[in-house]
């Protein structure tokens, strides 16, 4: 991953952060410097022209020293401004300025004067008052306003103006300016903008061909390279495409038939359908998948894909030293090979009479044990037995992957198959006993019916009824009689060992079939049960009229001649 400061937009940023500070430092420089010179200049062009005033003055003594003030006071107030207090009726007095002594001192009128008002503040009590003038004579600013700034001409000269009235001494207070020498200062500040300005547009266009040559470009020659890396390898993964184009629409067979499996939870129709997809995605002669059979002594194979010699029903090793490879295999836990070139060793060969069966000879093959969490289930056999071509290492362990992942699809689906069985015997069963419904029941007894016509055996039909089950449960509470009807029920479902298939019809009442057994068969296991049953001593049983459960006992024959349903038969049974 590319490092932050190696990006584009990091360097850019940090160039244009570079270029701010030294914009504004040589700007903040070229101020002060330039403010400083002016300063200076103004200074050297005042001390002479000051020079040049004072040295013509004449004399000695007092006249002469009030001269000499009197000079400096009039440069000052022309490169300063002067100061000056009016009366409430417009006479002039007082003047810092020495041309205006006599004025002051005469109290000469400059009411009328006109300013032109910039800035004015009204005392509070005349707020909001209309008619506010921009245009006003100084005796009119000192009645309206408190405070202000503005501009007006005195003796010819324009000047700047900022007044504040004073309402309790009556007086008006004012401090004026040349225009020309504070509009000087304005007119210097901008020209030292302007060359800022300018140099700054020179740092940019400098720093904008710096940013091309050093950043930009090498970083664009970057990416350039790494586009041409990057064809070449999209050119190597386009060929890497087609070839695995084949093996994936193999892979997805694989998938969509290992998910069928999964879920429609047939096994043995969609495992040949999965393992021959999976010999044409990795192009070997054959594939044999055993699993032990039911008493746990034979690994019998369960689909078979390729050239097969024998039906699958009678391929089959014992779980012993006898089942050679495939044996060791399930037993070990690892995967056995052979790769033909050397005799296929003791150990791993099949003992007779196995070794007759033609499916288990090759000298070319790899046998993977079916691991899952935490057990085998069975060995997964791969041969090249027709093109004794040698598995490769890397076919060995592509199809060990598989295997392990063919384990778990396997016990997945006998999971789902048990789970499904469960959720049927839970729609078909009693919930309180455990035994098949009536509804069931019946269903059960029309294919046996069925069975015993076509093959001619018999078919046998026993009820049992409790008839004071009803005292029994009033007397003792529904929990009692709850444990009467559990307890009946385990003892029919001792008779299932026989052949019998119990089930419970409502309330008291249980049904049993006798499949292959005739009526003399069926009344003797219905006799034993009566005897079980009366051996039991219930709780509350001497609290009956009887002083103990009574049961009601019928056992009958179906006649298979007589073409009658199974609700007919069962009726005449309850009639009885």
């Amino acid at each position: 991953m590319t490092k932050i400061y190696a990006t584009l937009g990091f360097k850019l940023v940090m160039a244009a952060m570079v270029l701010a500070l030294a914009s504004i430092g040589l700007g903040g420089v070229v101020v002060y410097k330039v403010s400083e010179d002016a300063i200076k200049v103004d200074a050297q062009a005042t001390v002479k022209e000051l020079a040049a005033d004072v040295d013509s003055v004449r004399g000695t003594g007092e006249a002469a020293n009030r001269e000499l003030v009197d000079r400096l006071t009039r440069m000052k107030v022309r490169k300063s401004g002067a100061a000056w207090v009016m009366d409430r009726n417009g006479f002039l007095i007082a003047h810092i300025d020495p041309r205006f002594r006599d004025a002051a001192e005469a109290r000469q009128f400059i009411g009328d004067y006109i300013v032109n008002l910039n800035v004015g503040e009204q005392p509070i009590r005349q707020l909001g008052e209309k008619n506010i003038v921009h245009k006003a004579k100084l005796l009119e600013l000192m009645d309206k306003y408190s405070a202000g700034f503005g501009s007006y001409n005195f003796r010819g000269e324009t000047e700047l103006i900022a007044f504040k009235v004073l309402k309790d001494r009556g007086w008006f207070v004012a401090v004026d300016q040349p225009t020309s020498t504070a509009y000087s200062e304005l007119d210097r500040i901008s020209r030292v903008i302007v060359t800022t300005c300018v140099v700054i547009a020179f740092l940019v266009f400098g720093f904008t061909w710096f940013a091309v040559r050093v950043i930009i470009h090498p970083y664009y020659r970057e990416q350039e390279e790494s586009n041409r890396r990057l064809e070449l390898m999209n050119r190597e993964l386009e060929a890497s495409r087609k070839r695995l184009e084949k093996a994936g629409n193999s892979l997805t067979r694989l998938y969509d038939l290992s998910i069928a499996m999964q879920y429609s939870g047939f096994l043995e129709s969609h495992l040949p359908l999965v393992l021959g997809v999976a010999q044409e995605h990795y192009e070997v002669d054959r594939i044999l998948l055993f699993m032990p059979d039911e008493t746990g002594k034979m690994l019998r194979c369960r689909a078979a894909v390729g050239n097969v010699f024998e039906p699958e029903e009678k391929i089959h090793v014992p779980l012993g030293p006898q089942g050679g490879g495939l044996y060791r295999a399930f037993l070990e836990r690892r995967t056995i090979t052979s790769d033909g070139k050397e005799p296929v060793p003791e150990e791993n060969r099949i003992q007779p009479p196995y070794d007759r069966i033609r499916s288990l000879r090759s000298r070319t093959y790899a046998i993977f044990p079916l691991i899952t969490k935490d057990k085998v289930i069975g060995v997964l056999g791969v041969d090249n037995k027709m093109s004794r071509r040698p598995l490769t290492r890397e076919d060995v362990e592509a199809i060990e992957n598989f295997s392990y992942k063919m384990a778990a699809l396997i016990e997945n689906t006998i999971h789902f198959q048990s789970i499904r069985k469960a959720a049927q015997d839970m729609e078909y069963r009693d919930p309180l006993t455990g035994l098949f419904h009536l509804r069931r029941i019946k269903g059960i007894a029309e294919e046996r019916i069925g069975a015993a016509i076509l093959e001619k055996f018999p078919l046998s039909v026993g009820r049992i009824y409790i008839t004071n089950f009803k005292e029994y449960n009033e007397r003792n509470g529904y929990q009692r009689g709850d444990f009467v009807l559990r307890k009946t029920a385990e003892l029919l479902k001792s008779l299932e060992v026989m052949g019998a298939v119990p089930g419970r019809c409502y309330g008291a009442a249980f049904l049993v079939l006798f499949p292959g057994k005739n009526r003399e068969q069926a009344q003797y296991l219905m006799a034993q049960f009566e005897k079980d049953l009366a051996a039991f001593s219930f709780y509350g049983g001497q609290r009956l009229v009887a002083e103990k459960l009574l049961v009601k006992t019928t056992v009958a024959e179906y006649p298979r001649d007589s073409g009658q349903s199974f609700d007919d038969f069962y009726a005449g049974i309850e009639e009885a």
